[in-house]
């Protein structure tokens, strides 16, 4: 099967993200990415609600077979237990195949602050962040000087990015099959949890 995503988004989920994501954060890393790749980079952006069907597996596979992974830190980042999983697997991937050491500096982890960097923990906060707190306004226009401030903060981190997709390690089937069943367990396990609690009702 091989890599199907260059870019992978974790975001805790919502609709003002998502908007956000695809009106100005996309765009621009598309295009950056591009002048250092040669080509347009293949995202992964989950535009699915997190309830029902098989989404766990599709989810699971798109980040098995993503070659880097942004993470749009905010305060309730690691409340979601998708977004915690999905950047534990590409820590991970990060260790097992040699990254973040003196011969390799560099990282498949890309923290983005969309919101409050002061709660992120010391493992993430050792690797170096883009600071965009400023820019995450999906009502901001095009050509407001907001967008141009989230321009200049992303053409680095295009450059980075790119870098990255170009030494990605040999990819290796099982990263696929791990993330998918474990984000499987995740959802069944959390909605047996659901269907076993008693339902609460605010009197009337």
């Amino acid at each position: 099967m091989g890599y199907q995503y260059d870019i992978f988004i974790s975001y805790k989920r919502d609709e003002q993200t998502r908007r956000w994501i695809s009106k100005h954060l996309k765009p621009l890393l598309e295009h950056y990415v591009n002048l250092e790749l040669g080509r347009l980079p293949v995202f992964y952006i989950d535009t699915q609600l997190e309830t029902g069907g098989t989404w766990p597996l599709d989810l699971g596979a798109a980040l098995g077979t993503s070659r880097t992974i942004i993470s749009l830190w905010s305060k309730t980042y690691l409340n979601s237990i998708w977004c915690t999983t999905e950047i534990s697997h590409m820590l991970e991937r990060e260790s097992k195949t040699g990254f973040r050491t003196a011969e390799r500096p560099s990282g498949l982890v890309f923290p983005v602050v969309i919101h409050d960097g002061e709660t992120m923990p010391i493992n993430l906060s050792s690797i170096q962040k883009a600071e965009i707190q400023e820019c995450f306004n999906v009502n901001m226009s095009p050509d407001s000087p907001r967008a141009e401030t989230l321009a200049e903060k992303l053409g680095p981190i295009g450059r980075t990015i790119a870098e990255a997709i170009q030494t990605a390690p040999a990819w290796q089937e099982k990263w696929r099959t791990e993330t998918a069943d474990d984000l499987y367990r995740l959802f069944y396990n959390h909605a047996q949890v659901q269907q076993t609690m008693t339902p609460k009702f605010i009197p009337a």
